[in-house]
């Protein structure tokens, strides 16, 4: 038995470690003379230790591991945001070495808080990570413990701000909620916070009555039974919550879509050859096992059919489209 394990072992890790070699020659043919010959940046808008860092750091340790150069997270922060995404948009250099791991709450920045200096259509996008929905929460012991989604929003219509939601201020998590509104006729009061883990705990505290959040912020109480995920603003149901209806199946809808879309940009104007090879290169990340458990991990989902730069652009064009509307509905755009 013990030998039957050795070789089976030797098989996968034989088979993994045939994969890696196939994508670092596949990268080798593909590789510019003079490209890469120094550390290549990959620039995150937010601090370190938040979603986007780890996404951005996991991408860059399976970066190296098929191809052997160095890559380094940079954070640059400020202006929630707003910094982060004007240097990608109007100060990177375009030659390769500086690359953007971003999501769509830039879609919002470059509406509201760029002043016109740049928008989404400024970054090229070169490959798709994954996508993470935002979802509601209660508390197993709180007065939804057992009530649907349904029921918690035709609660909030009958007794206008008697129901309190944490939620990001000038996030994706106050658009959800305002999105409910606009939808549903319902009114919540939107209790702010400074991300989904505080908001979570205010309603294991009885402090607010549901957490908006992403489900690795609360997936701990999940499993020990203290949280119960209510809700999801995903298109279709997440694989890490089958049992949990999404926003849309409880209001007869087809536009509450809110999540963290996260993807990975270049400036524009970057040699095409370089440009090739960065494509190559991320996308045998993406493509390995190993990193996609890693994400799966987080409750993140992927969709590695979504490969083509021309393919994701369109994507992007119809969620921002989607997003746009509702900030129209919303009043929060003209």
């Amino acid at each position: 038995m013990k030998r039957l394990l050795a070789a089976a072992l030797a098989v996968l890790f034989g088979c993994a470690t045939y994969q890696a070699q196939g994508a670092s020659a596949e990268l080798e043919k593909l590789k510019p003379a003079d490209f890469p010959d120094k550390p290549v940046e990959l620039v995150v808008v937010y601090p370190a230790g938040g979603g986007m860092d780890y996404t951005a750091r996991l991408l860059a340790k399976y970066m190296e591991k098929h191809f052997d150069n160095k890559v380094v997270v940079q954070n640059r922060t400020g202006g929630a945001g707003v910094i982060g995404h004007t240097y990608l948009a109007t100060q990177a250099k375009p030659d390769g070495y500086t690359l953007g791991v971003v999501a769509n709450t830039m879609w919002a920045d470059s509406l509201f808080r760029a002043n016109n200096r740049w928008t989404y259509k400024d970054f090229e996008p070169i490959a798709f990570i994954n996508y993470d929905p935002l979802t509601w929460a209660v508390a197993t012991d709180g007065p939804f413990k057992d009530k649907s989604l349904k029921q918690i929003i035709e609660a909030a219509k009958a007794s206008p701000g008697t129901v309190r939601v944490a939620v990001l201020g000038g996030n994706t998590s106050e658009f959800l909620a305002e999105h409910v509104e606009v939808v549903s006729g319902a009114k919540f009061t939107k209790v702010p916070f400074q991300g989904g883990a505080p908001g979570i705990t205010a309603a294991l505290g009885g402090h607010v009555e549901i957490g908006g959040a992403f489900t690795a912020e609360y997936r701990g109480h999940i499993d020990a039974g203290k949280m119960r995920a209510v809700g999801v603003a995903g298109a279709q149901r997440s694989p890490t919550l089958p049992d949990t209806e999404t926003f849309n199946e409880a209001l007869g809808s087809n536009e509450i879509i809110w999540q963290a879309w996260r993807y990975v940009t270049v400036p524009k104007g970057i040699p095409e050859d370089r440009k090739a090879f960065l494509i190559a290169w991320v996308n045998a990340a993406l493509d390995d096992p190993e990193l996609q458990a890693e994400y799966r991990k987080t409750g993140a989902l992927m969709d590695r059919n979504l490969k083509d730069p021309a393919q994701i652009s369109a994507e992007i064009d119809k969620l921002f489209a989607l997003e746009s509307e509702f900030y129209k509905k919303s009043g929060r755009l003209k």
